[in-house]
């Protein structure tokens, strides 16, 4: 790949980051999602609701002609982004998403209570 090509996922990265988003779907915390794309970087965004602010978003980002970096962010206080995850390895990038997710569905999950 050379750097001046636009970054996409593969079929196996997009599989694997589809799965979290179907699991977040079926836990009943995600109900839409996005793609965008620049010119050496590419985003999925995982959302409660169409049109809402993402609660995760993915990036995937080029850092050389053979080196890719995973990076997920959802929003802080004050308009700012956490990261959350970050990894060159998309297994060990989807393990902390999925312990990100995790705690996202607590929180929901005790909004839901409070709110009740």
């Amino acid at each position: 790949m050379s750097i001046d090509q636009k970054i996409g996922y593969t079929r196996r990265e997009f599989q694997q980051i589809f799965q979290v988003y179907a699991n977040g779907v079926f836990e009943g915390l995600f109900k839409d999602f996005s793609f965008s794309d620049g010119k050496d970087c590419f985003f999925i965004s995982f959302r409660a609701d169409a049109g809402q602010k993402p609660l995760i978003t993915i990036e995937k980002r080029k850092m050389g002609p053979d080196t890719v970096l995973f990076i997920a962010t959802t929003p802080a206080p004050k308009g700012s982004l956490r990261q959350v995850a970050r990894s060159e390895k998309i297994g060990h990038f989807i393990e902390q998403l999925r312990q990100t997710i995790t705690l996202l569905k607590i929180e929901h999950n005790l909004v839901k209570v409070n709110k009740g």
